[in-house]
């Protein structure tokens, strides 16, 4: 099994985190909302396409490390979750929640980005 250390996993973090804030702020500098926009959607995309949610031997160390890894209840519900497995197998839930989990991560560090500006 492939495995992230903890420090690893904070790196990762922060640096998403900051480029997203970078890019962001580059993409719309004079508009709060349509950067706040910008951040929501490019947030999913990064977070899709990271490689420690494609593939699924990262999953259990992404949310081992995140101190959001019940980040996904606030998205889905026991029936939504049951129909994830059910389509998509068990792993699939795994992925779900590392999804989650590391997406408030990310959004966690660019409030604490935000913050700090």
């Amino acid at each position: 099994m492939t495995t992230i250390t903890y420090r690893e996993y904070q790196d990762e973090i922060s640096d998403l985190a900051e480029d997203l804030y970078k890019e962001a702020g580059e993409e719309h500098p004079e508009d709060e909302d349509a950067r706040n926009e910008f951040m929501r959607e490019r947030l999913h995309e990064i977070v899709d396409g990271h490689q420690w949610i494609i593939y699924c031997a990262y999953n259990l160390s992404v949310y081992e490390h995140s101190p959001n890894a019940d980040a996904y209840q606030d998205m889905y519900g026991n029936e939504d979750l049951g129909a994830i497995v059910a389509d998509w197998g068990l792993l699939s839930l795994h992925t779900t929640i590392a999804a989650c989990a590391m997406q408030a991560d990310i959004e966690q560090a660019v409030y604490q980005l935000d913050q700090g500006a």
